[in-house]
């Protein structure tokens, strides 16, 4: 009868028996209502428990397509020796005269279910409420269970009985007769891609489909490489998930994902302004050319290859930032003020040279009234406190002496002066702000409309590089020679330093109108080219992925760097081709990073163009038209970094109750994060992900695609062809793994092989149900669209 957790407080568990005696008598009475029920009752569901065992032996007569009736059941019963226990042939004879007719049995069916269901829910209430008492259950782990209690009682296929190898059977022969009617088709889900659905016979449900490669083929950098935040510098090694980077354009960019590459050589990347950087062989970079249409993504070694031809040596460029990022702080001395001093300030004795009355004015208005300037000699003028602003006398210290000690910058020479760190990571405004006030001040135009500043402190020209840099601008230093007169003596100073700066609209680093004026745009706007690069070191090194659109980031000296095609291809197939809901979990791309490769594909505008906006009418008519059609397409994706298994089971399993789905994809598997403490074990962190990853499939019975990466130790080979081996952090993901896939490029290695352009292996290493191989496939770069390879007119 009822599980005694099925009792609370007394209470009979809901059931009711007349609707389960009318529901078997109709069965008897009208062979034909075994069918309009059998999906909607199941043996467990009666209450009386010789009521089911009467309902499990006609399904099995129903399963074996003989008529169920009185005789039939009587038979049935006796061979498995249940008949004594359901109370004989003479229970049976009662049953068929317990209801007069059959038309009613499946609104008995219903009756039947719905108590079942409502003693389901009693029962799971009660378990939940015992976990809550269970000390050593975590709250992650209880929230898991809990909540696997309850998609139990409305999907039975969470929690299944053993079931009898005379029952799959059956099942297994409906299957393979379906198979055999419709030849041709596929097994499992289309992939759209014809070769690799033929070795695979489509994605297959409940398996788990690892498909993995190098990181984007590579984008290392060394632990000491400085990165750009929004809040200021900070190094590849002190990064963390989740921390906000300045981006190229101003727009929101955090670090989604962080992967040591272990040891490795690295090149000191060195551009025609002077600013330099370290990074792996691998690394990629977007790339300017003037002969081509738009940016390439190109490794470190690719141009190095390219800076051999004459065409190229001098000619390749990267983006620079817009300088839309910055730290609000309260700043102790207006930036304009602070510039003007450094330039053509005695800091020592807070004085300022300048025969200039707008600058005079000027510096009067930002000083307010607290202040006057006392005129010394012929352009030298002291900034003083008006006696009436001293409210204990002249021992009260002067605010602005007490922020430049402050500021480090009292005891300043002439050449020593330096820009404070909490003014360079300022935001824009601020910034501009202070070389205003520089330039202003010590700063001029040339005829041929070349910006320059002199220093005779070297560390306040790199600061004002520094800050042109952070603007998007080009800024070069050289040293020359000073010399004075002494006595009748002429004698060699100390060295100066010329700041040669190009930027555009110039005209907004001078505040000065007569300087302003001079300040016109150059015909030529100078770009940082690439000047050299050459090893440097072996040491530890990272790469990071970033949520910004463009994937790029910002590294030593304001240098813009860059940062999963195939499944997004995969994703927009199945729901467009094989009409099957697809959940996307993301881990690594935002969903508008997602969306954008998607319309690359459907509307076949290049993808670059749709970054940059970069856009003709014709394009903006394709793309419309793939808006329309990707309207329709039921993909769901989840751009939640920082991800664990448990949110993903939770959120998969209330989509896939809503809707069933079809494609179940998780890019990728190294970003997961796992339930446990592993202290640190990383191997024992991603065998549970796998495992996790695996029970989701079954679960839920939906093929699931996991990316993963593969370790650098494919690189130590030739040629460096992918190994199971190689499946990155841990050796639970080949056994887990149904099938295991790599990405092989081999163009990426052969560059100068026309043959293998464009051409990518998919190399099926593990097929735990079929056989193993490659499938060859193109990739469009522009489309950012793998294709399946015409063989047939070779």
């Amino acid at each position: 009868m009822a599980n005694k957790k099925d009792v609370a407080a007394g209470k009979i568990p809901p059931h009711n028996l007349d609707a389960e005696k009318s529901l078997l008598g109709a069965c008897l009475i009208d062979e034909d209502t075994i069918a309009d029920v059998a999906e909607l009752v199941k043996a467990e569901d009666f209450y009386d428990k010789q009521h089911g065992v009467i309902f499990g032996g006609m399904l099995r007569l129903y399963e074996k397509h003989k008529p169920v009736d009185l005789l039939t059941l009587t038979d049935e019963l006796k061979k498995k020796d249940e008949l004594s226990t359901v109370g004989g042939s003479a229970f049976l004879t009662e049953l068929t005269n317990y209801v007069p007719s059959a038309a009613h049995a499946r609104s008995y069916g219903e009756i039947v279910a719905s108590s079942a269901v409502r003693r389901r829910l009693i029962k799971a209430s009660a378990d939940i409420s015992e976990l809550g008492f269970d000390e050593a259950t975590t709250t992650n782990e209880l929230l898991e269970r809990a909540e696997a209690e309850l998609f139990s009682v409305s999907d039975q296929s969470l929690k299944q009985d053993l079931i009898s190898l005379e029952s799959i059977l059956t099942d297994s022969f409906d299957r393979i007769e379906e198979l055999h009617r419709n030849k041709g088709q596929l097994r499992g889900v289309r992939t759209g891609y014809r070769d690799l659905d033929n070795m695979t016979a489509g994605l297959q449900r409940s398996d788990l489909f690892v498909l993995a490669a190098r990181p984007a083929m590579g984008k290392a950098q060394p632990l000491d490489a400085k990165i750009l935040t929004t809040s200021g510098w900070t190094t590849m090694g002190q990064l963390r998930i989740g921390d906000t980077l300045a981006s190229t354009d101003g727009a929101a960019s955090q670090v989604t994902g962080l992967f040591p590459q272990g040891s490795e050589q690295v090149y000191r990347v060195t551009f025609s302004d002077g600013r330099t950087t370290e990074a792996s062989g691998e690394h990629l970079w977007s790339v300017h050319y003037r002969g081509w249409d738009a940016p390439r993504t190109l490794t470190t070694l690719e141009i190095i290859d390219k800076l051999k031809r004459a065409r190229y040596q001098k000619r390749l460029w990267i983006d620079m930032p817009s300088g839309d990022f910055g730290e609000t702080a309260e700043l102790p001395i207006t930036p304009w003020t602070l510039g003007l001093l450094l330039a053509e300030g005695d800091l020592t004795n807070i004085k300022v040279s300048t025969r200039d009355p707008e600058i005079l004015e000027r510096l009067r208005l930002e000083l307010g009234s607290e202040y006057q300037l006392n005129h010394i000699t012929r352009h030298d003028y002291r900034i003083v406190m008006h006696e009436q602003a001293r409210t204990r006398g002249s021992r009260q210290p002067v605010p602005l002496r007490t922020a430049l000690s402050e500021l480090g910058l009292c005891t300043a020479h002439s050449y020593d002066k330096f820009i404070p760190r909490i003014y360079k990571q300022a935001p824009k405004a601020d910034r501009i702000a202070v070389l205003q006030g520089i330039l202003d001040g010590d700063g001029w135009v040339e005829t041929h409309k070349s910006m320059r500043f002199t220093s005779c402190s070297e560390q306040l020209a790199d600061d004002v590089i520094e800050l042109v840099r952070s603007l998007g601008g080009w800024a070069s230093k050289r040293a020359k020679t000073t010399h004075y007169t002494h006595g009748g003596v002429r004698k060699t100073g100390r060295p100066a330093f010329v700041v040669n700066i190009n930027i555009a609209d110039p005209e907004r680093l001078f505040s000065l109108r007569r300087k302003k004026a001079r300040a016109l745009p150059t015909k030529t706007r100078k770009k940082p080219t690439f000047a050299s690069i050459t090893p440097s070191r072996t040491t530890e090194t990272q790469c990071i992925t970033v949520s910004h659109l463009s994937q790029l980031y910002i590294t030593d000296d304001h240098i813009v760097t860059h940062n999963t095609t195939l499944v997004t291809n995969l994703a927009y197939n199945v729901a467009t081709i094989a009409k099957q809901s697809v959940l996307f979990f993301s881990l690594e791309m935002s969903k508008e990073q997602l969306v954008d490769r998607m319309l690359a594909d459907a509307s076949g505008v290049d993808s670059w163009n749709i970054r940059t906006g970069n856009l003709s009418d014709d394009d903006f008519a394709k793309l419309s038209d793939a808006m329309g059609e990707m309207a329709e397409a039921p993909i769901y994706i989840d751009d939640t970094p920082g991800l664990s298994v448990l949110e993903m089971r939770t959120k998969a399993r209330r989509k896939h109750h809503e809707e069933p789905l079809g494609l179940i994809i998780v890019d990728y598997l190294q970003l997961l994060q796992s339930s446990g403490d592993y202290s640190g074990n990383r191997v024992q962190e991603v065998s549970e992900i796998s495992r996790g990853l695996k029970l989701i499939a079954r679960e839920l019975n939906v093929p699931l695609i996991a990316i993963s990466q593969l370790s650098r130790s494919v690189e130590s080979r030739t040629p460096p062809i992918p190994q199971l081996a190689d499946l990155r952090e841990s050796g639970s993901i080949e056994q887990d793994a149904d099938l295991v896939s790599f990405i092989y490029r081999p163009g990426y290695y052969e560059p100068d092989n026309p043959e293998v352009q464009n051409i990518t292996d998919l190399i099926i290493a593990k097929h735990r149900n079929g056989p193993v191989g490659k499938v060859q496939l193109y990739f469009h770069p522009e489309r950012l669209r793998f294709m399946s390879l015409d063989k047939r007119h070779e």
